[in-house]
């Protein structure tokens, strides 16, 4: 039969397990922080390489920020439009990523 433990070795068990998982918790809040930066650095990196492939088109000394969203609004209201979006984005799908 298994040796019963006394409270004091009861306790010292729960303070080391109190403190193992203080440390997994902290870690977890780290691993998270880790996955915002990330998650926000790709966001960053995205904009700025859209916003730079829209101003090829849309110089933005030559259009006020209302224009362009007006522009934009009317743009994606036209049917072909969207179908020229969605045949590009299946054509994508298809083809492997080269990077």
């Amino acid at each position: 039969m298994a040796k019963k433990k006394t409270v004091a070795e009861l306790q010292a068990a729960q303070e080391k397990m109190e403190n193992e998982l203080k440390l997994k918790t902290q870690k977890l809040k780290e691993l998270r922080q880790q996955e915002k930066e990330l998650t926000r650095k790709e966001r960053t990196h995205r904009l700025c390489t859209h916003g730079a492939m829209l101003e090829q088109y849309l110089p933005p000394d030559e259009y006020s920020d209302e224009q362009i969203d007006r522009f934009l609004r009317t743009l994606f209201q036209i049917p072909e439009v969207t179908q020229i979006l969605h045949r590009v984005k299946a054509e994508s799908d298809e083809q492997p990523e080269t990077q």
